[in-house]
């Protein structure tokens, strides 16, 4: 597997910011190498189209994302604000518990079940969660995800998402907003019904780190999904690796 560059353009007006920045590439460096650094989130603007527009949220786009709110299923509670932080990444991979697409993007999701049954959450395609930071990426599901909470439990999820902002930084410590949205992105259309029925997630893999199919299968939708949000056709190789992902 080739590893790529992570490159994020920011502006550090001070002490402050180079401090959180400094921090956030250090622990990417010791805990995601290989998921952060397979997801190039540069793709290049779409300067030389001056018609182009980016979706709200998207790209460069400093606007609210929109859609529609997104509810967890009754007997489910989230306990807390979706964030970045190296506790739950451990719990998470210790346990099996790593979900969804993508690298750039990573939040834990504490959820309680207050049920005495496990309930299966579904997470669907197009789900957004909203930085409250207009310095750090929104998180994008290309595809559905599915996380099984079971009965009476505190359970720690660790989510992975595309990043749909390629001048923002990744998140360390960020705090997402609760209420999660799901978006129709009308150029990831075509790209979510391809992907249906394929193994396009962590947990179609056994939620394992690092699992090699599932983290080729994540940059192939990767690169998809930033092609289209920057409004430049999919490549012959893009399709190709796209194809390939497999079959459930």
């Amino acid at each position: 597997m080739t590893t790529r560059r992570l490159v994020v353009c920011l502006q550090i007006p001070n002490l402050a910011a180079l401090i959180k920045y400094a921090m956030r590439k250090l622990l990417f460096i010791m805990l995601l190498p290989a998921v952060v650094l397979l997801t190039d989130c540069k793709t290049g603007s779409s300067d030389k189209n001056p018609s182009f527009q980016f979706e709200k949220g998207f790209g460069s786009s400093k606007e609210r994302p929109e859609g529609t709110p997104f509810f967890w299923p009754a007997g489910v509670r989230l306990l807390d604000k979706p964030k970045t932080y190296d506790e739950c990444f451990y719990d998470a991979k210790k346990k099996k518990r790593l979900y969804g697409h993508g690298g750039q993007v990573w939040i834990c999701l504490n959820l309680y079940n207050e049920t005495n049954a496990p309930i299966q959450v579904k997470l669907p395609p197009g789900l957004m969660f909203i930085s409250e930071s207009l310095d750090v990426q929104n998180g994008l599901l290309v595809t559905g995800v599915m996380i099984e909470v079971p009965a009476r439990e505190q359970f720690f999820a660790n989510l992975y998402m595309i990043c749909v902002n390629t001048d923002r930084a990744s998140p360390y410590l960020d705090e997402y907003e609760e209420q999660a949205i799901v978006t129709d992105h009308p150029a990831l259309r075509e790209l979510q019904k391809l992907l249906e029925g394929k193994k396009c997630n962590f947990e179609d893999y056994g939620g394992i780190y690092l699992e090699p199919t599932a983290v080729k299968s994540s940059e192939a939708i990767n690169n998809a999904t930033h092609k289209l949000i920057y409004g430049k056709p999919l490549t012959d190789l893009v399709m190709q690796e796209l194809r390939a992902i497999p079959e459930r």
